[in-house]
């Protein structure tokens, strides 16, 4: 009917004014203009399959374009043949159902139509959701731009699990999405399993939009995935409308925390503690509530035994035991690496009465989230920086302080102006050290090369290779390596054919660090930090200001050089002098910040991935690192297979 043609008519001349008023462009792009004439790398027929109508956006050729608003709604006079043709469609589909597919070519993940314009138009206006199309894709030309490399992973995910509509940001993201389920990249999923996912996504969809979703800056896909980690272990996929509006519910704050661009906030010195005047009945109560011990539990992915960072923080458990005395109780549980390990650690934990669970490793962040979702009346912490979460807050130390400390005490006792550095993993945080360790020595030494080495590189002898290079000065580990002994830690002197000299030792006093985490959830300024980030993760990043890193000198120091170490500190703590401030020069020359510039954010600092120009050495890449390494940077690395071929 000719009225069914006007109705949509007028919504459609309505997008057009909207569009016009508000500077857009009100008509259907057309797939020729955007690419420009070019063909991309080739063509690929792809088949008959029912896509989503939100990714049907234009045209394949400008021709008709301009009878249509962006949505795909008529505007053409209703006297027109167009008009006419159209409304017999519309009776089509009212009476029998539109059948025959469009013809569409996709080009990264966007339908343009090139037969079938009025069949997408009619069923755009009855709200369908998705429409028959026999599909083309244009294959972008290989390209640096993350959005090219996402697609050409999506290509790779679509081969074994057809399914549009997951625009994901990050690269790796499909890889995850299929391990988590079950899955990988190279093997075609069960046809069962790929309707499952697509109910699943559009089910999400559903309910993530209801709750404001569109209003978030992250793609759908980017929300599922975080949806998919948090209920992993519990089955994403195949649950009731129901179940899915109370998850997205629970998982809301997740969701609008990864959406900021913003994501953490960094807080980094404690917060000041109010003062300790009980003057009301309330506050005898609060006083009397508080007498009851805080409950804290310790999950470690890792032994103490064998691990030197789990030994650090077991060390700080019980440090904190002898500080606080009767105020806190405290549990460890050991070896608790795999999710059914850790779950099954966690729900005795919150059982026995747990306030607060503590996990000591960024591998843990992903377990941790998902049990904070689970038992949100307890509070989850985790030891990492640069990783974001509503219900999990992070905390980390800013030891690039003291190895800025380290790199100048290290500069001034190296004759031949050389000394090295020897790192663990790339993970956030680590070169921000290397780096801040590297500046501290050319504030020294202007001649000074710092030799990198990474111990979690397979293959390299890297003790050999400083030998060959005639360094005597290293900065190795932070803390002792129980399964290797003879590895170098701190600040070391190296000898022919004797074992190292240490000279100054790098301290995390995660003891401090805990009892002034449990005074701030006393004392409720822990609750008030909260209050104050709604929307933002919350990363406590303290440094030697709060006393929680700090640099043990050996005694066999000189006076002189005891003296510049105890200047330089005294202005890092006041704030008269930072790492990375003014001018900052990358190897090969690259001017990363101006002089006069003010200092690096907190994000860059931990997300630094490139080396001073005093450096020599690189990353590693992804693929040269030890299976414990690797999966340390899976979770938190500043390296990727994509970026492999930047860290040279």
């Amino acid at each position: 009917m000719i009225e069914d043609y006007r109705k949509a008519c007028k919504r459609g001349r309505r997008e057009v004014a909207d569009a016009v008023a508000h500077g857009r462009y009100p008509y259907l792009p057309a797939l020729d203009d955007l690419l420009g004439g070019s063909h991309g790398a080739g063509e690929v027929p792809v088949g008959v399959r029912e896509i989503p109508m939100e990714l049907v956006v234009g045209t394949k050729t400008h021709a008709r374009s301009n009878v249509f608003s962006s949505n795909f709604l008529p505007i053409a006079d209703a006297d027109t043949e167009f008009a006419a043709k159209w409304s017999r469609l519309h009776d089509a589909q009212v009476e029998e159902g539109i059948r025959d597919p469009v013809v569409v070519y996709e080009y990264l993940q966007r339908f343009y139509v090139q037969e079938g314009n009025k069949r997408v138009s009619v069923l755009r206006s009855f709200d369908a959701p998705t429409i028959r199309a026999s599909i083309t894709r244009v294959m972008p030309a290989p390209s640096d731009d993350k959005e090219i490399r996402c697609y050409y992973e999506f290509v790779q995910f679509y081969r074994v699990a057809p399914i549009y509509g997951l625009v994901f940001t990050e690269e790796g993201s499909y890889a995850q999405l299929a391990e988590l389920l079950g899955h990988n990249l190279d093997e075609p999923w069960p046809e069962d399993e790929v309707r499952r996912l697509t109910s699943t996504f559009y089910q999400f969809a559903r309910s993530y939009r209801a709750r404001g979703g569109e209003m978030l800056s992250q793609t759908l896909a980017d929300a599922l995935l975080l949806y998919v980690k948090a209920y992993a272990t519990t089955g994403p996929l195949g649950v009731s409308d129901r179940e899915m509006d109370l998850r997205v519910a629970r998982l809301w704050g997740e969701l609008v925390v990864a959406a900021q661009d913003e994501a953490i906030a960094y807080i980094e010195a404690p917060s000041e503690p109010r003062a300790k005047v009980v003057s009301s009945v309330k506050g005898i109560a609060r006083g009397i509530r508080r007498a009851k011990p805080l409950r804290m539990a310790f999950v470690y992915d890792r032994d103490p035994a064998t691990s030197g960072w789990t030994a650090l923080h077991e060390r700080g458990r019980i440090s904190l035991q002898e500080r606080l005395g009767d105020a806190v109780e405290t549990s460890s549980w050991c070896g608790c690496a795999s999710d059914e390990s850790f779950e099954r650690a966690v729900a005795k934990a919150i059982k026995g009465g747990t306030d607060i669970v503590v996990t000591a490793s960024p591998r843990q962040m992903e377990q941790t989230r998902r049990a904070a979702v689970t038992y949100p009346a307890c509070t989850f912490i985790n030891c990492s920086v640069n990783l974001s979460s509503s219900a999990v807050r992070t905390f980390y130390a800013r030891m690039y302080e003291v190895k800025f400390l380290m790199g100048a005490l290290a500069a001034g006792m190296a004759e031949n102006h050389r000394v090295g550095y020897l790192a663990i993993s790339p993970i956030f945080g680590s070169v921000a050290e290397v780096n801040a360790f590297a500046i501290g020595a050319a504030m020294v030494d202007p001649y000074c090369t710092v030799h990198l080495k990474w111990s979690s590189a397979e293959g390299y002898d890297w003790r050999r290779e400083l030998e060959e290079n005639d360094v005597h000065v290293l900065a190795g580990r932070d803390y002792p390596n129980p399964t290797d002994p003879d590895e170098p830690w701190g600040l070391c002197c190296l000898h022919r054919n004797a074992a190292p000299e240490r000279v100054a030792t790098p301290v995390w006093d995660w003891g401090r660090y805990y009892e002034l985490i449990v005074r701030a959830i006393q004392d409720a300024r822990w609750r008030k930090e909260g209050s104050a980030h709604r929307d933002q993760a919350l990363n406590y990043w303290w440094g030697m200001s709060a006393d929680v890193v700090r640099l043990e000198l050996g005694e066999g120091l000189a006076t002189g050089q005891r003296r510049m170490v105890q200047i330089v500190r005294q202005a890092l703590v006041e704030g008269r002098l930072h790492p990375f401030e003014g001018l900052l020069v990358a190897q090969k020359g690259v001017v990363v910040r101006e002089e006069g510039s003010p200092r690096l954010s907190n994000e860059e600092i931990a997300s630094m991935h490139w080396l001073n120009e005093n450096v020599v050495g690189r990353l590693p890449k992804s693929w040269e690192l030890s299976p414990a390494a690797a999966g340390d940077v899976a979770t938190s690395g500043i390296i990727s297979p994509a970026t492999d071929a930047e860290s040279d």
